[in-house]
């Protein structure tokens, strides 16, 4: 009987030691599943905010450009009183445009809010991530918004006024138009200089920020998901 015991006791511990270590096994690649899930969803996040950031910096490159061309017509009339032709048709488009625009919304974004990513990652890194997209980018659009909606002021009560929509004609001629509403013109530059420089101090404010996120984002990758 002690025979029979202790074989049958050693039966049942291995059995007991194999549902154990097949338990743990199913634990240990279940955690793997997830560290790899989290791993590609942190990435996937890292994406989206260098694309954001392209998109900044295309941005700003252009408000360069039109900061260059709208301080030399200031210049030109500071120094001479006279309108600066060199720029004349672009300048009233730009003082026209009204397709300027930054679409704040990230559809990853919107998606990976509904996964489990965000009970893994630290509080302060989740802060940071939720402050660009919900705030940093909403306030840029809003200055985005604020231009779209200056530039509409200006084509109701100067452009449109002034017969200074059609662009097709010949400088000279939109040149003897602008010459009799001069100082309204250059007062109508000077107002998207100021706006243009605000809209570009902030999107480098965010390019800086985005650019510290992605790399926390990198390191808690490289800490945490060897």
């Amino acid at each position: 009987m002690k025979k029979y015991f202790i074989k049958y006791t050693f039966e049942f511990l291995v059995i007991v030691m194999g549902i154990t270590v097949s338990f743990w096994l199913n634990n240990w690649n279940e955690s793997l599943k997830e560290i790899t899930i989290e791993k590609d969803l942190v990435n996937l996040l890292i994406s989206d905010l260098e694309n954001k950031k392209k998109e900044n910096i295309s941005d700003v490159k252009i408000f360069n450009n039109g900061i260059k061309r709208f301080t030399q017509v200031i210049n030109t009339w500071e120094t001479t009183t006279e309108i600066d032709t060199t720029d004349l048709k672009p300048m009233l488009n730009y003082l026209g445009m009204d397709i300027v625009k930054f679409n704040e919304k990230s559809p990853i974004y919107s998606s990976l809010s509904n996964t489990k990513l965000w009970d893994n990652l630290p509080n302060d890194l989740v802060d940071d991530v939720n402050q660009l997209y919900r705030n940093s980018y909403a306030g840029l659009k809003l200055e985005f918004d604020k231009i779209s909606e200056s530039n509409t002021y200006c084509k109701l009560h100067f452009l449109l006024p002034n017969d200074l929509i059609d662009l097709e004609r010949e400088t000279s001629v939109i040149y003897k138009i602008v010459q009799n509403v001069d100082k309204e013109y250059v007062l109508y530059i000077k107002l998207i200089l100021n706006s243009v420089q605000k809209i570009k101090s902030t999107t480098e404010g965010i390019i800086y920020e985005t650019e510290n996120l992605i790399g926390n984002l990198k390191n808690y990758n490289k800490l945490n998901h060897q």
